[in-house]
């Protein structure tokens, strides 16, 4: 689960910023939040919602996330961002830093880097009362200061930890080397490591192409796919299935060769799904452990007729195929312990459709859960109807300096309809605009 992201001189964020979703102490919806049980432990919220105008900069929370999961699994990758640019004296040092809960334990990774790479790394564990180092790295020049907790050096693992710290590539990452090397001796690193392996994160304009479900059977999958997309009321009655090569699904490579590896060692009847946009495919093990490929097509009918029209998934509406990559999600979270991220979650989707995924996530809330979803929106009707609490509320906005800054719901607390209060104009994250009678319609027809 993820406690908190701080962000500091990157994208629109210029001074150190920081999102919490742990809880407060309110008793409203108990089975939102995962609550401490021991005297270290800290209660974790399993829903947020991140809510600003266009380019207030909400989505850059997302791009951050998705920037320190690419350096915990693959190190400095020619990666692609910017700095905070609307000031005079621009840094280059920029820096992004998570808190996470993993297998009952709590951690902070994080990274510093320029367009020139990585310069800093660290992980503690942390609690309710003190954080303990666990390793620590900071570039001057082309030398590296390496250090790594006395505790894990003191047994026959030592010398070998040592020798990898100082051995990862400038552009590399100690949790991904220590991973890569089969480094023994510090079992955080692994936890936090499978953390962002299983960190999901989901941008309008893309599609999950790397998305593995442990399912019973093909049947119990088509049956709740099935069953949800008839209860989101999109007019699909069913699915066929068609066997293909996997040269002809423009996979790449490397998702194919993850998705098999992904299968292997698993039982008989686990499958996986990869959506890309144009196509949603299923795969699975037939008896003899070989891994075979499907296509999967809609079926759709019409009242009063037996038939069945076949349609392939480029055919189908925007809100559909945006539905097709939450439905798996839904699937997965039903199983497993997942976190998952969304950058608009409303995009293509009708307010009553959001709020029913958001009602369908909040029916496989347990006591026991560690799931977690957060997502941005628009869609302010969810303020008023969703299941959702104060402190799960976050509102993003710009000030005249181009400096995106966070707010809580809870800081204002409302006493009126919250959704009203927003769209007024009360908690800030909302558009501005100019009078219509400053644009000189007159004025560019004679130019």
């Amino acid at each position: 689960m993820l406690l908190s992201a701080k962000f500091e001189n990157i994208y629109s964020f210029n001074e150190e910023t920081r999102i919490l979703f742990t809880a407060s102490k309110s008793d409203q919806l108990p089975l939102h939040v995962s609550r401490a049980e021991k005297r270290d432990d800290i209660s974790v919220l399993r829903t947020g919602l991140i809510y600003g105008a266009n380019a207030s900069g909400k989505s850059n929370i997302i791009k951050c996330l998705a920037i320190i999961k690419s350096f915990a699994l693959h190190g400095w990758n020619n990666l692609k961002y910017n700095y905070f640019k609307m000031t005079d004296r621009p840094q280059e040092r920029s820096s992004i830093e998570v808190e996470l809960k993993v297998d009952g334990q709590f951690f902070a990774y994080g990274v510093a880097f320029s367009k020139g790479g990585l310069l800093e790394e660290w992980l503690y564990k942390t609690g309710s009362r003190n954080d303990t180092m666990i390793f620590e790295r900071k570039r001057s020049g082309k030398d590296w200061d390496n250090q790594i907790a006395s505790q894990y050096l003191k047994d026959e693992n030592g010398q070998f930890l040592r020798y990898l710290i100082d051995g990862t590539p400038t552009k590399g990452t100690f949790l991904s080397e220590y991973i890569e090397r089969n480094g023994k001796g510090i079992d955080a690193i692994r936890l936090v490591r499978k953390w962002f392996e299983n960190l999901n994160i989901i941008f309008p304009d893309t599609h999950r192409t790397d998305f593995p479900i442990r399912v019973v059977s093909d049947f119990q999958f088509k049956t709740v796919m099935r069953d949800l997309l008839e209860y989101f009321g999109t007019g699909i009655f069913d699915f066929c299935r068609v066997e293909a090569k996997l040269e002809e699904l423009n996979i790449p490579d490397e998702i194919s060769q993850k998705i098999e590896e992904t299968l292997e060692g698993k039982e008989d009847k686990t499958g996986a799904v990869i959506h890309n946009g144009s196509r949603f495919i299923f795969v699975e093990k037939d008896p003899s452990k070989n891994v075979k490929w499907y296509e999967l097509k809609t079926i759709h009918k019409t009242e009063g007729s037996d038939a069945g029209y076949v349609f392939e998934m480029y055919e189908e509406s925007d809100g559909t195929s945006r539905l097709f990559d939450f439905i798996p999600m839904l699937i997965d979270m039903r199983s497993n312990d997942a976190v998952y991220v969304i950058d608009e979650v409303d995009r293509s989707l009708h307010p009553l459709l959001t709020l029913k995924l958001l009602e369908m996530y909040d029916s496989l809330l347990k006591n026991d859960s560690q799931m977690q979803l957060i997502c941005t929106t628009h869609e302010s009707s969810l303020l008023s109807n969703a299941p959702i609490r104060q402190d799960e509320v976050w509102f993003v906005e710009k000030d005249k300096k181009g400096q995106s800054h966070l707010s809580s719901l809870c800081e204002y607390k409302p006493r009126e309809n919250v959704q009203k209060g927003y769209l007024n104009g009360r908690y800030g994250a909302i558009p501005f605009f100019g009078k219509l009678s400053n644009i000189h319609w007159d004025d560019a027809k004679q130019e």
